[in-house]
């Protein structure tokens, strides 16, 4: 599998809060440690790795040490940085959280939302094509963030070539480019996401959801739709049929990176021949495990076929 999107870094900054700053109202961190992890597209990328797909990372980077720091954790944790691209005039994308006892007290970004521009693009996709004439992958995972990199032509190119040579690509959108992924395989916005979208009210019911599908399914000609809705679970439509799918989440300590679970454990699905309704439930599973931990992490596949055997 090839993930193609936003790449950064997850960043805390880990200690204790015992007074109050005199120079504002504010709490003082006493700062004991700092982590670094994959984030993004690439954290998407490390689900997949955990799930026993072979998963090459294709995005784009800044220069300087955090450029660094995120190709060092590529080599941690056994992904390969051959399709990734260097832009020395773009920072890599990094999200600071300062924690405390456990408790977010603030997220601090340091990005670019600036498209990518033409010369990138080309740098992208020549190595991209190249594995799907190949006939390397078995699914492109398109993973947008609003970050720049997965811009209208680009993946206008990919979704073309993929479809030409067979190759099924799964989509998980945001707001900027949601309707330029025509004709992928598998589209999986979320309840808000489709909500911006449109100029009606779509509320996390069958029937409305139904709506909302037709309009998807007229405009991007799309094989399937998967809608994550929080709390309500899982909607997916192959546009023969429909369902909901609640979800049996007990825990939830950190919402961070559950939608990059859920979009792998689809993907994974997808590629295995998998229908909409049995990704769906293990979806839910996946969801329910990386919500209960804290900070983003990838999912635990030993802990999801327990998990799985016992639903």
């Amino acid at each position: 599998m090839l993930v193609v999107g936003d790449v950064m870094i997850d960043r805390y900054l880990n200690g204790r809060v015992d007074r109050i700053s005199p120079e504002a109202p504010v709490p003082v961190l006493a700062l004991g440690g700092e982590e670094n992890r994959l984030g993004g597209a690439a954290n998407v990328a490390l689900n997949l790795l955990a799930l026993g797909a072979r998963v090459h990372l294709a995005g784009v980077i800044g220069g300087g040490v955090d450029g660094d720091v995120f190709s060092a954790l590529l080599v941690d944790r056994g992904l390969s940085s051959d399709l990734m691209v260097t832009d020395e005039s773009r920072p890599t994308t990094v999200k600071t959280r300062l924690t405390a006892d456990g408790q977010q007290l603030l997220r601090v970004d340091k990005e670019s939302v600036a498209g990518i521009g033409s010369g990138i693009q080309e740098k992208l996709y020549i190595p991209i094509a190249t594995a799907i004439l190949e006939g390397r992958l078995d699914l492109v995972l398109l993973q947008d963030y609003n970050k720049g990199v997965l811009e209208e032509p680009l993946t206008k190119r990919i979704l073309d070539l993929c479809e030409s040579h067979g190759v099924k690509t799964v989509v998980d959108p945001k707001d900027k480019n949601f309707w330029s992924f025509v004709g992928c395989s598998l589209f999986k916005p979320n309840l808000r996401e489709i909500q911006q979208q449109v100029n009606y009210p779509v509320r996390p019911t069958q029937e409305s959801l139904d709506h909302a599908a037709e309009e998807i399914f007229a405009k991007l000609s799309c094989a399937a739709i998967m809608i994550t809705l929080s709390e309500h679970g899982i909607y997916v439509n192959d546009g023969k049929s429909s369902s909901i799918h609640k979800t049996n989440a007990r825990a939830v300590a950190d919402v961070s990176g559950a939608g990059d679970t859920v979009i792998s454990v689809a993907a994974c699905g997808l590629a295995a021949g998998m229908n909409l309704v049995e990704i769906a439930a293990l979806a839910n599973l996946a969801g329910a495990q990386v919500i209960a931990k804290r900070g983003v992490v990838a999912i635990d596949l030993e802990a999801l076929r327990a998990a799985y055997a016992a639903s």
